[in-house]
């Protein structure tokens, strides 16, 4: 989060049965601030984002370097699994953070 001058990361639940649209992911983004230290955010969808959703949150963190990551229900499970089996789930979300801004597109 150094890298991304953020001290505080939001997190957002959304229980729909269809995946995400971008209206949630603009509101989300709304509540990232630069000044507040906070522009990192992790959504819990239980479907994940629609293709309109994610465009949006690559286009938050090219215009505004906020990072928002959406888990859906299976990633999310992948987390507690890792931590049962006695390994640190930051691992994947840094992974999921870094296969996100890797595959940024100008």
């Amino acid at each position: 989060m150094d890298h991304l001058h953020s001290r505080y990361i939001l997190f957002e639940f959304k229980n729909y049965r269809e995946k995400i649209k971008q209206g949630q992911i603009l509101t989300t983004e709304k509540y990232l601030l630069e000044k507040g230290l906070r522009k990192v955010a992790i959504v819990l969808s239980r479907r994940g984002a629609d293709e309109n959703a994610f465009k949006m949150t690559q286009g938050a963190m090219r215009e505004s370097g906020k990072l928002i990551l959406v888990l859906d229900d299976d990633q999310v499970c992948n987390l507690l699994e890792s931590r049962q089996r006695g390994d640190d789930p930051s691992d994947l979300l840094f992974d999921m953070a870094d296969k996100f801004l890797l595959g940024l597109p100008r």
